[in-house]
Formats: structure tokens, C-alpha cells, sequence
């Protein structure tokens, strides 16, 4: 499974409630995987963007 599909399933845990991680946690762990290459700009920019939207649910 890609990197960018593991995030996507961690920000659903996120909405859910049930993630390991915070909110702060996973907007740094997003970011080293694009810094590292794991993920490419664009799909940083769509889990960003959850992540965003996710916020203002809070």
C-alpha cells in the first residue's frame, strides 16, 4: 500500500477519534513523508488539505 493511502486511512481515525496521533502529530509526520519523498507534492496537498478541513470539525 502507498504512503499516501496509510495517511489518508490515519486521517480517517482522525475524524473518527481513534488515530494515535494528534492533529500536530500528523501535520508534521505528513510533512517529513513529502520532505523524505515518500509522498509527491500533490498528494501532500490533498492530505493537507483534509487535515485542514479536519480541523475546522474540531
Amino acid at each position: 500500500m502507498s504512503e499516501y493511502r496509510n495517511w489518508d486511512k490515519e486521517l480517517d481515525r482522525l475524524e473518527q477519534g481513534k488515530s494515535q496521533y494528534s492533529w500536530d502529530e500528523l501535520e508534521e509526520l505528513i510533512t517529513d513523508q513529502l520532505e523524505d519523498e515518500k509522498i509527491s507534492e500533490q498528494e501532500f496537498e490533498t492530505l493537507m488539505r483534509r487535515l485542514m478541513d479536519i480541523d475546522c470539525e474540531l
